[in-house]
């Protein structure tokens, strides 16, 4: 036995110091990956979305002034957070292939994605799919933009 406790012990660090990574990939922080002092109103056609935890994901094709079309992928909090600002799956089903606004920060590495605040529907309803839930109707601290354009 006293030969086998070197290596539990061992064993014991080995494995405390590798589940301590664990974490830091299990969850990012927002602002590791989006910046909250820019907001950009990307307007393109809503594709898809994805109503899972831990966040709500959809797309939207834009298209810039050469013609190009971009796939943007936004996320959104959690469904239960998204449901409690009265949002429904079915405002974002009914509205696939139509064109929406959203107001988004985005991501900080250049790449076609962003946290998205709000989503303006083809019906001129706007609703809130994130942030904007921590500050209701006042504008977010560095907030450049207003209403949609």
């Amino acid at each position: 036995m006293k030969r086998q406790l070197p290596l539990v012990v061992f064993s014991f660090f080995v494995l405390s110091f590798v589940s301590l990574g664990v974490p830091a990939f299990a969850h990012h922080g927002f602002q590791f990956e989006y910046d909250g002092s820019k907001y950009i109103y990307p307007t393109g056609t809503l594709t898809k979305i994805e109503w899972e935890n831990p966040h709500i994901y959809f797309s939207v094709d834009v298209k810039n002034a050469s013609g190009k079309v971009t796939s943007w992928r936004f996320e959104g909090s959690s469904v239960t957070l998204v449901k409690r600002s009265g949002v429904k799956l079915a405002d974002f089903q009914d509205n696939i292939g139509k064109t929406v606004t959203v107001r988004a920060c985005p991501a900080k590495n250049g790449l076609p994605k962003a946290a998205a605040e709000t989503v303006k529907l083809p019906d001129g309803r706007e609703i809130v799919v994130a942030r904007k839930r921590y500050f209701g109707d006042q504008k977010p601290p560095d907030d450049k933009g207003g209403d949609y354009k």
